[in-house]
């Protein structure tokens, strides 16, 4: 038998070559064998105020297996007031909070490291609620009237009186405004006697109307216009350590407006446990209800992007009710590179 012997002085320096060429073929014609990179579950903790409607896109994006899709965990915990959201994000207590956009203002304003990077929405959700039902309901019809609404530094509160503005009524003279009753017993004050309207957003308008102690008759989110009422905040550090997080979440938030703008308030309802809506104390026929209000007003924004013009308007809004000194400048508080697209 002959022997062959095989130099590898001569092939050697062709075998690194070889062994890439096999690789690259290998990775063409079987690239899930080789792509299966493992990319791990990132959790992020969300805080809000108590189970608010708009919760309910986290339960969807759930149940929609929209997270999942992202490698996301979405852990959401909760406050009762407002003004306890943003120093809980700044202690640490969470990555993300879901806050009206003039506690972000206000927090930008004494210099707070937080930046706004989507919005929930592009109207406020507060309806004005009379007595009895008004029928062919005016704006110049509230003169001599009061009516209870939330302390005069919170979004509704400066959205009504700049529509009081408008419709030219003195907010001191022909309009009182009570702005120094709780929140939290607003509404057992107008049930008392208190006021002759009253401003609130759901669940609390429907409950209202159940018990028949009033009636929806005007929402300022027809009147007040488009503007990033309810906006996602972070961390400026978190921010710039979990980018990839960020764009995740925020395409998850896109994916779940699109799916509730286009469907129906029982393929919705369909979505969530019934613990959701009992949790808010209404039923199914309740949050039929709402569902129907805020989607047939585009409640929800049609994408996580702050438009630039928008953002103004609501400083206008700010500068007008004298709640804020100077204007807090878009870029200095938004970071829409988590979402480039209009």
């Amino acid at each position: 038998m002959k022997e062959v012997k095989i130099s590898f002085n001569k092939y050697g320096k062709l075998l690194p070559f070889l062994l890439l060429l096999a690789l690259g073929i290998g990775i063409y014609f079987f690239p899930g064998k080789y792509n299966k990179v493992t990319e791990k579950t990132e959790t992020v903790k969300v805080l809000g105020i108590q189970r608010p409607i708009y919760y309910l896109t986290f339960e969807v994006a759930e149940n929609l297996g929209f997270f999942q899709e992202q490698k996301l965990k979405v852990e959401t915990t909760t406050r009762t007031t407002e003004e306890a959201l943003i120093p809980a994000l700044l202690a640490g207590q969470a990555d993300i909070a879901l806050v009206n956009l003039e506690k972000a203002i206000y927090a930008r304003v004494e210099n707070k490291p937080i930046v706004i990077f989507a919005a929930l929405t592009a109207k406020n959700n507060s309806f004005l609620l009379s007595r009895s039902n008004i029928s062919s309901f005016s704006w110049s019809s509230l003169k001599g009237k009061t009516i209870i609404t939330a302390s005069p530094e919170d979004q509704e509160t400066v959205l009504l009186k700049s529509i009081l503005r408008k419709n030219n009524l003195d907010l001191y003279r022909e309009v009182t405004l009570f702005t120094n009753i709780p929140t939290s017993l607003s509404i057992e004050a107008f049930l008392a006697g208190t006021g002759d309207f009253i401003l609130t957003a759901e669940p609390e308008a429907s409950l209202i109307e159940n018990k028949g102690a009033g009636k929806v008759i005007a929402s300022l989110g027809q009147e007040g216009g488009n503007f990033p009422a309810q906006v996602f905040v972070t961390r400026s550090d978190f921010a710039q350590g979990h980018a990839q997080a960020l764009l995740r979440f925020t395409k998850v938030l896109h994916q779940t407006q699109l799916w509730l703008k286009t469907s129906s308030p029982n393929t919705i309802i369909s979505l969530l446990p019934p613990t959701f809506y009992q949790q808010q104390k209404i039923n199914r026929q309740d949050l039929s209800k709402i569902l129907k209000r805020h989607l047939g007003q585009n409640i929800w924004a049609d994408s996580p992007f702050i438009k630039p013009e928008q953002y103004d308007y609501f400083i206008h809004l700010l500068m007008e009710a004298k709640e804020i000194a100077r204007p807090v400048a878009y870029k200095k508080i938004i970071n829409s590179s988590f979402y480039s697209m209009p």
